[in-house]
């Protein structure tokens, strides 16, 4: 496992490693120049990208941006080491996809420990350790809040909208939602009760896919409102109706790859370099077309597996390829003919995958899938770059816990490990937090009712101030209990 560290001084690096000195396992890298290691990172695909974020070659938002929208590098978790804690500055850090975010200022380095136990966390975040990190939490008998996540928008009709969330909401769940298409078409209290969950697959990087009906004030105004700007505004629409799999080991081909991936075609892909996982990944994407390198099949032909059942469950084409600088002279491949017989569920290119021949199977597909994919001119598909793309999710919570590692809260629906939130609440205020904090879901169970679900999150972006009025609330509490301490006044706070 490879952890890189782009900074061009050696400090970050020298506490990076002096915090994980305990762990064999991880292979660290130190990259010094942002433009060397943007190539490293494409060619190693390493598990976290640590960033300076003060580093003034680079601008931590736009670098992982960029990264984060690489067909083969949309995996990587980012840490972005900084001392601009500003609230907009974590917040934009947070959509543009950073893990964590670490406060470093003059004399002030985060605990090497939370930040191993950081690391740690990132490499099983879908699974983690419960004691990864020491959780100690002071009880709130009663605490009123607001959580914000947010998603994109798939597509909207007048009635109905597809987004993708890490929220589980379950069919007939429902949401209040904030999107700048509702707000310009002055669409009061959306709320979005859920249909269907994770049908078609994914093509963000959310851990659901949810189907909902749009409920607001004014129905019969606002679904005509939405049918006349939907069919004043087709021509914005997107449609990435194809979802494509892409399988390479080869980092100069992966690049090749990307190179033939356009924007404004009628497909999305994503890209690994091995076939670990290979059933999670199937089953999150759903795609319509895998190219899968045969090196990589030879290389695992027990995972390779997965994809036989899948093609016959789904509308899926698996397609596998050749790469010449990946034969083994020693050991070549067996003939064709052998893989054709082994593997008759798939199609079989003597060569490489070029762009006329991949967007000669995009079209087949789209002949062959038609019925199932056809765009509705009813809709308006919203490409990732749309201010209209991005929706937040609002929704009451209680706070339950707070600890120095995070807190945890009460929702009547999950959240997915590793979803990033805002969660606003007077109690902050009263522990001189401001009125938000930023956490990312640690893990979530059963509420103690049928009716809530119990997440621990974890504090994400904290500074030294935020730390200390954490500190001092959980011995303030301790000593004179909940209730008291909300009574008393300020002028004892850090």
């Amino acid at each position: 496992m490879e952890i890189a560290v782009i900074d061009q001084g050696p400090e970050l690096f020298w506490f990076v490693s002096n915090a994980l000195i305990n762990d064999e396992q991880l292979k660290l890298k130190h990259i010094k120049d942002a433009t060397i290691g943007e190539k490293s990172i494409l060619h190693t695909l390493p598990q976290i990208v640590i960033v300076n974020g003060d580093d003034g070659d680079l601008d931590p938002i736009k670098f992982i941006t960029r990264m984060r929208n690489h067909v083969f590098a949309r995996n990587i978790l980012f840490i972005v080491v900084t001392a601009n804690l500003t609230v907009e500055f974590k917040k934009n850090l947070m959509f543009a996809g950073a893990g964590q975010v670490f406060y470093r200022g003059k004399g002030f380095n985060p605990s090497p420990t939370f930040f191993a136990s950081m690391v740690k966390w990132f490499l099983t975040y879908k699974a983690p350790d419960p004691a990864v990190f020491e959780f100690k939490p002071t009880t709130f008998t009663s605490s009123e809040a607001e959580l914000t996540t947010f998603g994109r928008v798939g597509w909207i009709s007048s009635t109905h909208v597809l987004v993708e969330s890490n929220i589980d909401l379950n069919p007939g769940q429902t949401i209040q939602c904030k999107n700048s298409l509702l707000e310009e078409l002055e669409i009061k209290n959306a709320t979005l009760v859920c249909e269907e969950k994770n049908k078609i697959g994914r093509y963000y990087q959310y851990a659901n896919s949810l189907l909902c009906k749009i409920v607001s004030k004014e129905p019969a105004k606002d679904k005509k409102n939405l049918e006349n700007w939907i069919a004043n505004n087709r021509d914005i629409s997107k449609d990435k109706l194809i979802k494509i799999v892409y399988f390479e080991s080869d980092p100069e081909y992966r690049e090749v790859i990307k190179g033939i991936i356009k924007f404004d075609k009628h497909y999305c892909a994503r890209g690994f370099a091995s076939l670990e996982g290979l059933q999670e990944i199937l089953d999150y994407q759903i795609p319509h077309l895998v190219l899968v390198n045969r090196s990589i099949i030879l290389a695992d032909k027990a995972k390779f597996e997965a994809m036989k059942a899948f093609v016959k469950n789904n509308f899926c084409y698996c397609v596998t390829y050749a790469n010449p600088k990946l034969t083994n002279e020693e050991a070549p491949p067996p003939p064709l003919a052998d893989f054709e017989k082994d593997y008759d569920f798939a199609v079989h290119s003597p060569g490489f995958i070029e762009l006329p021949l991949l967007e000669s199977m995009v079209q087949k597909l789209q002949l062959k899938l038609n019925d199932k994919l056809k765009a509705d001119e009813n809709k308006i598909y919203f490409g990732k770059h749309s201010a209209y793309s991005r929706i937040n999710f609002i929704s009451p919570c209680q706070i339950k816990e707070i600890a120095i590692s995070g807190a945890s809260m009460s929702l009547p629906f999950a959240l997915s490990n590793f979803c990033a939130c805002e969660i606003s609440s007077p109690t902050f205020i009263k522990a001189n937090l401001g009125r938000s904090q930023f956490f990312r879901n640690f893990s979530s169970k059963a509420g103690e009712d049928s009716s809530s679900i119990y997440h621990r999150i974890i504090f994400m972006g904290q500074n030294v101030k935020d730390n200390a009025s954490v500190k001092e609330t959980i011995r303030s509490i301790g000593e004179i209990g909940f209730e008291e301490w909300l009574l008393k006044g300020t002028s004892d706070k850090v």
